[in-house]
């Protein structure tokens, strides 16, 4: 009698593993040492004697120095990723940058008319003679480009994988922003820095965040170094005029309804595009390093208050 041979069992072919990526804790810690090197080398760097260019181009070597060495596993996974070897929309890249220059704008003309105060405090990046072409090299080309490989392209791609795309433009706009330390900058960069998340996410290139922050650091850069010691001396009736209730608010409240309005044409425009890196490793987005940041930017936000700044200022004369 002849058996029968049981059937072949089919074995499913095996589902290709989880990509390696960036790690949310991983994305954090890079940012965070961004934010310490930066401000400590800068720091260092000018009371040496640097001029300003000078100064942030030893800055940036400093950064990539410190990237390549201690966090070289998630430069590693980024370079990777498809976000870094997707190439960049130019036509998307600069018309978000023509409408997020506007945003940024007029939140800051809108809270600079409420708190004229606040102007005096904003940060300016000024160089003479052949620096000024340095500070355009590195403020307006290499800063943003580390400042984006931390920011959009190690956190905010951390924080996808963790928590998904609202989460990670979210927490990766607010991070960013508070760590321009000023209120008055603070306001200027909220929109700028959600779209230079939208735009990752919409495009699935980091270089068109590249390209709108670029954009932006060198005209601002450009600007103020035409615009240095060629303005009026005498603001007393610019302030006389924002100090005049009846023109100050309207004048806030419209600039403010008119970033409001671009920066949801913008959030509505640049929806995120399908990616399956996206929640593939769940998890907490938050953590030690994160919090550090947010402490940072508050207490640095908080030192430029005028009720601060006068209570520090009365306490250095009552300890000489």
């Amino acid at each position: 009698m002849t058996v029968p041979e049981p059937p072949p069992i089919s074995v499913p072919p095996a589902q290709p593993a989880a990509p390696d990526g960036v790690r949310a804790v991983s994305g954090n810690r890079a940012a965070l040492a961004l934010l310490v090197v930066q401000n400590v080398a800068s720091a260092l760097l000018v009371a040496a004697g640097l001029p300003l260019g000078t100064a942030l181009l030893g800055t940036f070597a400093v950064v990539v120095l410190v990237g390549l060495t201690l966090f070289r596993g998630a430069v590693g996974a980024l370079v990777r990723d498809s976000r870094w070897r997707t190439p960049p929309s130019w036509g998307v890249a600069l018309a978000a940058f023509a409408l997020a220059f506007l945003a940024s704008r007029a939140f800051v003309l809108a809270f600079v008319t409420l708190v004229p105060s606040s102007a005096n405090a904003v940060p300016q990046f000024l160089s003479q003679g052949a620096d000024v072409w340095v500070l355009l090299l590195a403020a307006g080309l290499l800063i943003p480009v580390a400042e984006e490989v931390a920011f959009r392209g190690l956190l905010m791609r951390g924080h996808e994988r963790a928590a998904g795309f609202t989460v990670a433009a979210l927490t990766s706009t607010l991070v960013f922003s508070l760590a321009h330390g000023v209120p008055a900058s603070i306001v200027g960069i909220l929109p700028l820095a959600y779209v230079l998340a939208r735009v990752v996410q919409h495009t699935g290139s980091l270089w068109n965040s590249v390209i709108v922050h670029a954009l932006n650091n060198t005209i601002a850069v450009a600007l103020g170094s035409l615009l240095a010691g060629r303005l009026p001396q005498d603001t007393g009736q610019a302030t006389e005029l924002l100090k005049n209730e009846a023109l100050r608010l309207p004048l806030a409240g419209g600039a403010a309804l008119f970033g409001t309005v671009v920066l949801v044409v913008l959030h509505l425009w640049l929806t995120p595009k399908a990616d399956p890196q996206v929640r593939s490793a769940p998890g907490p987005w938050l953590s030690g390093a994160f919090v550090v940041m947010l402490l940072f930017g508050l207490g640095a936000a908080a030192l430029t208050v005028p009720g601060v700044t006068q209570w520090i200022t009365d306490l250095r004369g009552a300890l000489r």
